[in-house]
């Protein structure tokens, strides 16, 4: 016999892990919702800020991967997640309800690792993003 789940966290949690990109296996730890592109490696310490308006979350992830690969991973995988994307100059950008996502992607000239940076930004529902 089936237990039946009525709780609104486990639907959201099982939406996401439905609804993820086969080849993500990981979500970042500081920003727990956002799918990590195989072959990347979430950094330690992010930085976290927290205020009356809003909160900023930024980390980093690095790994040998190809910044084209990582930006359409995100482009195709973060709308099944409710993440809208919105113009921007210097990075990809999504936003949700009250939230904004950067990534930016770099690729180094040598061998070196991708970097990618995330940057979530969660305004209060009083002070919510324009639409």
């Amino acid at each position: 016999m089936l237990k039946q789940f009525s709780h609104p966290a486990a639907f959201a949690v099982i939406a996401v892990l439905a609804t993820a990109p086969a080849h993500a296996t990981e979500f970042l730890k500081a920003i727990d919702d956002v799918p990590l592109v195989t072959g990347l490696t979430e950094l330690p310490e992010p930085m976290v800020f927290e205020s009356d308006q809003g909160r900023v979350v930024r980390t980093s992830a690095e790994g040998q991967v190809g910044a084209s690969q990582v930006s359409a991973f995100y482009i195709a995988s973060l709308p099944s997640l409710g993440w809208k994307r919105v113009d921007s100059a210097d990075s990809l950008a999504f936003e949700r309800e009250n939230e904004r996502l950067n990534i930016g992607v770099r690729e180094p000239a040598s061998n070196r690792p991708v970097e990618v940076r995330f940057e979530l930004i969660v305004k209060l529902a009083s002070t919510r993003l324009p639409e």
